[in-house]
């Protein structure tokens, strides 16, 4: 029975993935046993080193063992099966953790690129602007100086004059007294001498006071001249703006003639908000201060931020202010944005597209304002806030087409052109161009000034056809092909938006 029992221990491979496996061939004795086998054998010596023989084998102390051992070992392995799945998890989750960081770091990349060229935009929109400002401030002040200083040469004129008056009737007054005492004396010869002085004197005074006269006279018509810029620049609401009837027309229909009947106390649904876009030079901007002076309502502008939290600061205070200027008025407040793309373009803040988005919702009735945006980059902006409810007013302002531009020329030549100046051939020049290229409203203004300024500077009443035409054939087109071709693609945009949100 001994030797019987001992034959009976068994040598075999036991694997619990396979156990249902019935192979042994690989686990022969000559060839060594298994891993697993090993464990068990080395932990039932373990288990049974202080056994007995006969615990062992006869009261069956070595199979207790076996099955104890085994158990320990299916308990290990599940142990080291269940720290090798908690590892991969690990492994697993930080593999994650890592991928979702680096899909974070991309997107903040992004957003830094998007912000930096949204800040790069907003610096050259605020240089060309700035670029304006300067040449239109420069403009002024050479013409503030022109003022001054006919003032100051008409003062001296008049000052020469009386002061020549008054030099010719004293040596009038002496020749006289001289030519009577000679006539007394009989001097026929002084008498002669004395006359003859008197003549050339009286015709150098003519010769100089003509030329003062003339003088006073330059001085006059420049007064005249910079009279009628002064008309020019300071008319009021649609007045400052030459040609664009159609737009005006739209805007009056569909929105002045809802804020007139707001005005005298009837109801009326105002949009909340008006887009205008286009190249730039266009007149954009200028259409949202000669809106609101046209329908006398009050008018705020918000300046556009880099960061949202500011610019949400600044429209809330603009909001606050329409609806108390209303209670105390009953006069809508229009809100102008310019660069409305950099005002709310697609990578704002979550937060403030929200209260955007709120904003826009109920600005007309709660706060008694609308919004007026405009922008050289609609397809910038967030389209959820062009939706229709929103932005109800979307308005193009293309180049001028040649009725615009006849407008243009004939408004800003007014009063300065000579009878051979053509302004259907002036306007036939600057629009031959498109649509390869196209002159700016603001362009063709600045040709125009600039002519008007040079001939006060010269003291003439007016410029000829071919002054006019030589300065427009001196400066170039500064709207590019590309940029008429963008437009094109933002007016389809927009219209699709307008129409299937």
């Amino acid at each position: 029975m001994r030797i019987q029992a001992i034959n009976t221990v068994p040598i075999r491979y036991i694997n619990k993935s396979t156990k249902t496996q019935n192979s042994y061939i690989s686990n022969q004795i000559s060839f060594g046993i298994s891993e697993h086998e090993r464990r068990v054998k080395d932990r039932i010596d373990d288990l049974t080193k202080n056994m007995g023989f006969i615990d062992k084998y006869i009261f069956g102390g070595k199979s207790k063992a076996r099955q104890d051992a085994e158990k320990q070992i299916d308990k290990e392995d599940l142990d080291r099966d269940k720290e090798l799945i908690r590892q991969a998890t690990i492994n697993e989750e930080t593999r994650k953790r890592v991928a979702e960081q680096a899909q974070y770091t991309a997107r903040i990349n992004q957003l830094n690129e998007q912000n930096s060229a949204r800040m790069a935009a907003l610096e050259q929109a605020q240089q060309q602007h700035i670029q304006w400002q300067k040449e239109m401030f420069e403009q002024t002040q050479r013409t503030n100086q022109i003022i001054m200083q006919q003032i100051e040469n008409f003062s001296n004129l008049m000052k020469e004059m009386q002061a020549m008056n008054a030099e010719a009737a004293k040596v009038q007054k002496e020749l006289f007294s001289e030519l009577t005492n000679a006539r007394k004396a009989g001097n026929k010869i002084r008498e002669e001498e004395i006359n003859k002085i008197r003549e050339e004197l009286k015709k150098e005074f003519e010769t100089k006071y003509k030329a003062k006269t003339e003088e006073s006279e330059r001085t006059r018509n420049m007064e005249e001249m910079f009279q009628k810029m002064h008309e020019t620049n300071t008319a009021k609401g649609f007045g400052k703006i030459a040609g664009y009837k159609a737009e005006k027309e739209d805007l009056l229909t569909q929105i002045g003639n809802s804020i007139i009947a707001e005005k005298s106390g009837q109801p009326a649904e105002i949009p909340n908000g008006i887009l205008f876009y286009g190249p730039k030079g266009n007149g954009k901007t200028l259409f949202a201060k000669s809106f609101a002076e046209q329908l006398d309502c009050n008018h705020i502008k918000v300046n556009v931020d880099v960061d949202d939290m500011e610019n949400a600061r600044n429209i809330k205070n603009a909001a606050k202010q329409a609806k108390e200027h209303f209670e105390k008025t009953g006069i809508r407040t229009i809100i102008q944005i310019d660069e409305f793309d950099g005002f709310l373009p697609f990578e704002s803040d979550n937060r403030f597209r929200a209260y955007m988005k709120d904003l826009l919702d109920n600005i007309s009735t709660k706060y008694h304002a609308t919004i007026f945006a405009t922008t050289n980059y609609p397809e910038k902006i967030d389209d959820i806030v062009l939706r229709p409810g929103r932005f109800s007013v979307a308005i193009p302002l293309s180049p001028a087409n040649k009725e615009n531009t006849l407008d243009i020329v004939k408004h800003y030549v007014k009063g300065f052109a000579d009878d051979t100046v053509n302004c259907e051939k002036i306007t036939d020049e600057l629009i031959k161009v498109q649509p390869e290229e196209a002159y700016s409203n603001a362009k063709i203004k600045f040709i125009i000034k600039n002519l008007i300024s040079d001939i006060v500077e010269k003291g003439k009443k007016a410029f000829n056809h071919n002054e006019l035409l030589d300065c427009i054939k001196k400066s170039a087109p500064d709207i590019s092909k590309k940029t008429l071709t963008e437009f094109l693609a933002q007016h389809e945009l927009i219209h699709k938006l307008m129409v299937h949100m």
